[in-house]
């Protein structure tokens, strides 16, 4: 999708991504790797890591981290982040049992969106009890 970033369009395209572990414990860490290409420069680019639980008249976002600022330069380009888990003490159990979306969200230096990739993740009660998280990848 192009987006504006200043007075130039830039589009942003995802080639590769892949989420691990998966399936793991809704808590558990996070490896993302995300390769993309860009048909423009993004100084002062920085990627941050959502994870949102829709309930019918609740949103709740759960910042899980931010990459370095870094420039991205016109072409190929790799992003990878690591979680050592996701804190979500104060958000009901009731809510995360639930299906909750992964964003991955690329902003340039204004903080405007140039792309947000959303990752559609089950969460389901495992034979423990305990909540487990299956993250679906949009390229596939």
């Amino acid at each position: 999708a192009a987006r504006m970033s200043g007075e130039y369009e830039v589009t942003v395209d995802v080639t590769r991504l892949d989420a691990t572990p998966n399936p793991a414990p809704l808590d558990a860490e996070l490896n993302l790797e995300i390769d993309y290409t860009t048909s423009a420069d993004i100084p002062g680019a920085k990627w941050e890591i959502r994870y949102v639980v829709d309930m019918a008249a609740n949103r709740y976002v759960i910042a899980v981290g931010e990459g370095e600022v870094a420039d991205v330069e016109k072409g190929a380009n790799a992003f990878r982040f690591h979680s050592p888990g996701m804190e979500l003490d104060g958000v009901k159990k009731s809510w995360l049992n639930n299906v909750g979306l992964l964003l991955a969200v690329l902003l340039n230096a204004n903080g405007e969106e140039m792309i947000q990739v959303s990752m559609v993740t089950q969460v389901m009660k495992g034979s423990d009890g305990k909540l487990e998280r299956f993250v679906i990848s949009p390229l596939e």
